[in-house]
């Protein structure tokens, strides 16, 4: 069966019903607005990862030919009694899945660049496509008898949209994280392997040379207290072996309670990355490899200074984190205790 009939070679076009209009009638350039959408969505669809949304978006791809259809039929006697239309259960679903999205993203004060993912540039794209549907409509509202939940509709599915595309970014940035730390620890496994003898690797790590042991972590707890003490600082003092598993968290009389969140996390954060939380700074700011570190992380790691990776002989033994003080003395307590034992990376 041929797909061309040629009844539209002079410029217009039947709608439901059999009535002829131009084919740069708003009506048509409203649903046709509508077919572009929808095409978009399909585009879209074959790049978001998140299961939920996939679902969502084919829900949409649906409604958007039901509203198609509604809007290509211009006279009512011509609606067939078993016609599928967009409800408002429908617009029920997208508000849902707008604030599923909405509940998993960081705060956002300013306006976003849209799209830093493949999916999210996409989906930006037909959030745009969306709006200019909502125009079209709007204008042909003016003239024809439309449903208010048409209007409703669009409105709303711009919306949802910009969400959807929001949460794929994000969704794809945690992805992004969670690969550079892996190589970042990875390479540096293998950077500490290659550089122990290969006959006597093995016998380290089980022989415990590598721990960081009670009498080393009592030494240390002293070199940090004695020097939060000439500070005048009370401060609260954490401890974690190479695999950031606590091994002791220290209160110093009237230090702040909050601090008992925030050193753990430090010695955490420091063996996590392998590196001192104030370095990090810079690589969280937007734009950098690991912006947005902290929010993905669900809060286990922190990027301001105080926390250091303890090494003995080269090699990484644990984690130290200070929490009490400004910054600066957090920083200038911590690393008194770790250079009095010579547990800095290059002592």
């Amino acid at each position: 069966m041929s797909i061309y009939t040629k009844t539209g070679d002079k410029g217009t076009t039947a709608l439901v019903g059999g009535a002829r209009v131009k084919k740069t009638d708003l009506r048509v350039e409203t649903y046709g607005t509508v077919d572009e959408l929808n095409a978009m969505l399909s585009l879209a669809s074959k790049e978001v990862k998140d299961a939920a949304n996939q679902s969502l978006l084919e829900a949409l791809q649906y409604q958007l030919f039901y509203l198609g259809a509604e809007l290509a039929t211009a006279d009512p006697a011509a609606t067939k009694a078993n016609q599928r239309v967009v409800t408002a259960d429908d617009i029920t679903a997208m508000e849902n899945a707008i604030d599923r999205c909405m509940a998993a993203l960081p705060p956002v004060h300013s306006f976003v660049l849209p799209g830093t993912s493949e999916a999210g540039s996409r989906l930006h794209v037909a959030r745009t496509i969306a709006r200019r549907a909502e125009r079209r409509l709007v204008e042909l509202s003016e003239t024809a008898t439309i449903r208010p939940e048409l209007l409703k509709y669009l409105n709303r599915l711009s919306d949802c949209l910009y969400a959807l595309a929001r949460f794929e970014d994000q969704q794809a940035h945690t992805e992004q994280i969670v690969k550079t730390v892996i190589q970042r620890y990875l390479s540096a496994t293998t950077e500490r392997r290659n550089a122990l003898p290969a006959a006597t690797a093995a016998t380290q790590v089980v022989s415990g040379q590598l721990a960081l042991d009670f009498s080393l972590a009592h030494r240390l707890l002293q070199q940090a207290i004695c020097a939060a003490n000439e500070l005048q600082v009370p401060v609260v003092i954490a401890l974690t072996d190479r695999h950031g598993n606590a091994i002791l968290t220290y209160r110093m009389p009237d230090a702040l309670l909050v601090s008992l969140e925030l050193a753990p996390k430090k010695a955490y954060t420091a063996v996590a990355l392998k590196a001192a939380t104030h370095e990090l700074s810079a690589a969280i700011q937007p734009g950098a490899d690991l912006f947005q570190l902290e929010a993905s992380s669900g809060g286990k790691v922190v990027t301001f200074g105080g926390g250091y990776p303890l090494y003995r002989d080269g090699h990484l033994v644990g984690g130290l984190g200070i929490s009490g003080g400004s910054v600066e003395q957090d920083m200038r307590i911590a690393q008194a205790a770790l250079h009095g034992l010579h547990l800095g990376k290059e002592e």
